[in-house]
């Protein structure tokens, strides 16, 4: 199951902030966040309120942003083979819901 809530480290930077700067906004309750086991975490739901998309929008652009990091850690790996990488990712996407 794709989780629904991030850490405070990728929610700051999907909202352009410092950590620190959203830790204080949540703390005083300026966002809403959740916190579990003494970490905040933001919903998604939340995070695409924010930002005024919708929560497929801002899920879609985490894929493709997570996916482009991905490619760029083996851009020069003389050991990666695109196609098979291929084969990989669209078997991902079958298998997604």
């Amino acid at each position: 199951m794709i989780p629904l809530t991030l850490d405070l480290e990728a929610s700051a930077s999907i909202l352009g902030y410092e950590p620190e700067v959203l830790l204080h906004s949540l703390e005083r309750g300026e966002i809403r966040g959740i916190k579990l086991d003494g970490q905040w975490r933001m919903s998604v739901f939340v995070l695409a309120e924010i930002l005024g998309t919708s929560v497929e929008s801002l899920l879609e652009f985490l894929e493709d942003y997570f996916l482009a990091e991905k490619i760029e850690e083996v851009r020069d790996d003389e050991f990666f083979e695109p196609e098979e990488g291929r084969k990989v990712y669209e078997s991902f996407l079958k298998e997604a819901p």
